[in-house]
């Protein structure tokens, strides 16, 4: 399969990385210099257990915009408010059979492609691998879990192909019938998860260890489940705290992709994972003043880091 994927941070790697062995790999990013840097280095995967692999074939990295064929499938794991450009950047690469999958964070990334794809195309996933960039195309892939993926008008057989893809390249994958649930609970993952971690800087395991770390991200998540009720998802609210405790003791060591951006200084997604908790909760008259908290800190952080570095200069 040729598959591209736009997106060259950590989870883009990762999988452009497993999948490399068995099928053509185009990465797409945002720049020559690191178009040329993957091309002559390759990527590195480093596991849990020191173990690492090293990615050379059937591997290629592009500008975006830089090639102009069809492939089989497109992955889009660029930032959520990067979506609309990257893809106005990449058409050329979908063409009538090509199918686009998102692994996107927070909602309204569906609503975003269709306006340049069609739905027949789009298929939407989750997935709970986490990966940290170490540099020099080198990846620490510091948590595993399955990939779950579906489509509102794909037919089951394209996303079983899909599906096979993940699985041949050593992911876990499953099909899902029930979109709306499936993004919900990706988003909850994301808006304690990494909120939290962008606002302590701390790894995410720390939540499943510290008590105090838990009763901010239950807040969040209580809240949350009220507002996901209302838009007709209904979600146990222990048993989604206890999830969420669950992914964060097997990624004791992973950093978010929320945490790895404050690190780079990059803006983050926050107004689409707990923005979107915020802005649902006012379309249904709910308050939600834990995740109105939790939006308003990332932008004072982000604000603040900015001013620090100017400082700095």
């Amino acid at each position: 399969m040729k598959v591209a994927i736009i997106g060259t941070g950590a989870m883009g790697c990762l999988f452009g990385a497993k999948f490399s062995p068995n099928n053509d790999v185009l990465l797409m990013t945002y720049n020559q210099a690191i178009a040329d840097s993957l091309n002559h280095n390759g990527l590195t995967v480093k596991e849990p257990d020191d173990s690492e692999t090293h990615y050379t074939q059937h591997l290629q990295a592009y500008p975006s915009g830089r090639y102009d064929q069809p492939v089989d499938l497109v992955i889009i794991l660029v930032k959520t408010p990067q979506t609309g450009d990257a893809l106005k950047q990449n058409l050329k690469l979908i063409g009538p059979d090509t199918i686009v999958l998102t692994l996107q964070n927070g909602l309204g990334n569906y609503e975003e492609i269709n306006k340049y794809v069609d739905a027949k195309q789009i298929v939407l996933g989750t997935t709970n691998h986490n990966s940290v960039l170490l540099g020099d195309g080198t990846i620490f892939h510091s948590g595993a879990g399955i990939t779950t993926i579906g489509s509102l008008k794909v037919s089951s057989d394209k996303l079983q192909l899909i599906a096979e893809l993940f699985h041949a390249s050593g992911f876990e994958c499953a099909v899902s019938d029930n979109i709306g649930y499936l993004l919900w609970r990706k988003l909850f993952v994301n808006l304690a998860i990494n909120a939290f971690t962008y606002i302590t800087l701390t790894p995410i395991g720390f939540i499943s260890q510290n008590t105090h770390a838990q009763d901010v991200v239950k807040k969040i998540i209580f809240e949350a489940v009220t507002v996901a009720k209302a838009d007709g998802h209904d979600f146990d609210a222990e048993e989604v705290f206890s999830f969420i405790n669950n992914v964060s003791a097997t990624h004791l060591m992973g950093y978010s992709s929320m945490s790895q951006d404050r690190k780079r200084g990059a803006k983050t997604e926050i107004d689409w994972i707990n923005g979107s908790v915020v802005k649902l909760a006012k379309q249904y008259h709910i308050p939600a003043p834990y995740n109105e908290l939790i939006v308003a800190l990332v932008h004072a952080i982000e604000d603040g880091d900015d001013y620090n570095r100017t400082i700095l200069k």
